[in-house]
């Protein structure tokens, strides 16, 4: 979901390799720009736009962290931890019933 959003972003923030070219090729067509300048502006034009990608995805991970934060909701991570903290209440649990256990079989004798 992150990266389909993330490519959303991408799409309307900047410019891809080949829309860049298209642009310049009109440009060189037009007689605005030279061949050379053309290789430039490309370069900066990708560039540009992996900028705006890097910019727009780390928003994104700040306004997802944000309303995960306003939800009470919990993270992998600490769903992870919680799930071990669990594993080894059981594994304590079963502990002590396999004690109990012992004792009563040893005071039932």
């Amino acid at each position: 979901m992150l990266d389909f959003l993330i490519s959303l972003g991408w799409g309307t923030l900047s410019l891809s390799r080949e829309k860049a070219e298209k642009v310049v090729d009109y440009l060189i067509k037009k007689g605005d720009i030279g061949r050379e300048d053309a290789r430039q502006a490309i370069k900066e034009l990708v560039e540009r736009g992996e900028e705006e990608r890097a910019k727009f995805k780390e928003y994104l991970n700040g306004e997802i962290t944000s309303l995960l934060q306003k939800g009470n909701l919990v993270t992998k991570t600490e769903l992870h931890e919680l799930e071990e903290k669990i594993n080894f209440l059981e594994e304590s649990l079963k502990k002590v019933e396999q004690k109990v256990e012992q004792k009563e079989n040893q005071e039932g004798l």
